[in-house]
């Protein structure tokens, strides 16, 4: 197995790197900036190519990483070699595996392979890649396939979807990974509105945060429910809306929304009538429902 990679930015290049701590053969890079092209060859022992062919030639899986409004062009730009035989890819979670249907034409088998992490440089912590879960999409997937058996030489865990998944499976990880932080930003936000400094305000909530993600690991995200929403107090809630700034009341009013229905679902086993159940028992939960604009 040799892996050639279009693209010798930060996430190319990481996933080379890490490929290639896991034995498996790099071919090298091709791209459009030359001093990006031997950065990414040296830190991975590989080669530079000038010439996409050349490419192609020694490689057997080819991974296109480059930005997501240009797949379509590399894959035009590929589809002009023979590419029988060949696994062409693709690493965005928001685009199907069909933007490369250029290259399926020319005799390639083409995939969506997302690894679900956010690569912010070239030079990730590989011991942090282990634990990277990988999606797989594409026509025809099965053991034999040469992205399965790249993945069971990996060791990384990993399932397939379909070609219809794209938005949705994206959007899950933009939820917990780029909403999260903005949601971060807003409460540092009104610690910084107190007198810190944004850094000041992060360090001291980061062991809430690791905390929380901590217990949901182990628990689960019913069990380890904390909070003025979780114990119905509504003295609380009542003095957040009152001092929350206009752009950020709906997002708090759906997320304890959220919270509450899955209070509910913790205290009756996740019965369908759950919510419903809750306030019915408690007058408390039945004034946060009101106040969240749950009912009128």
């Amino acid at each position: 197995m040799s892996i050639g990679f279009i693209g010798p930015g930060k996430v190319g290049v990481s996933l080379a790197r890490y490929f290639k701590n896991k034995n498996i053969v790099i071919s090298g890079f091709y791209g459009r900036n030359p001093e990006s092209l031997k950065e990414a060859a040296s830190l991975t022992d590989s080669k530079v190519f000038l010439d996409l062919e050349d490419l192609i030639d020694k490689s057997n899986i080819i991974i296109i990483t480059t930005p997501d409004d240009i797949i379509s062009e590399i894959s035009n730009q590929i589809s002009k070699y023979n590419l029988t035989g060949k696994s062409v890819c693709h690493t965005s979670g928001s685009i199907p595996s069909d933007v490369l249907s250029s290259a399926e034409n020319s005799g390639a088998s083409i995939y969506s392979i997302h690894p679900m992490f956010a690569f912010s440089n070239k030079f990730t912590d590989l011991e942090q890649l282990n634990n990277v879960y990988f999606s797989i999409e594409g026509k025809n997937i099965s053991k034999d396939s040469e992205v399965i058996k790249l993945m069971d030489s990996l060791g990384n865990k990993y399932f397939t979807r379909g070609s219809d998944s794209s938005a949705k499976y994206h959007l899950a990880s933009v939820v917990v990974s780029n909403l999260a932080l903005s949601l971060f930003n807003i409460g540092t936000g009104y610690l910084t509105e107190l007198g810190l400094s944004e850094d000041e305000a992060f360090e001291a909530l980061y062991p809430l945060i690791t905390g929380n993600i901590n217990n949901i690991k182990e628990k689960g995200y019913r069990l380890s429910l904390t909070g003025p929403v979780a114990r119905g107090d509504v003295s609380p809630v009542e003095k957040h809306l009152s001092v929350l700034k206009d752009s950020d009341i709906e997002i708090y009013k759906n997320l304890s929304m959220n919270l509450l229905k899955l209070k509910a679902e913790r205290e009756f086993c996740e019965n369908k009538d759950s919510l419903e159940k809750l306030v019915q028992s408690s007058k408390k939960y039945s004034e946060l429902l009101k106040l969240l604009g749950g009912i009128e």
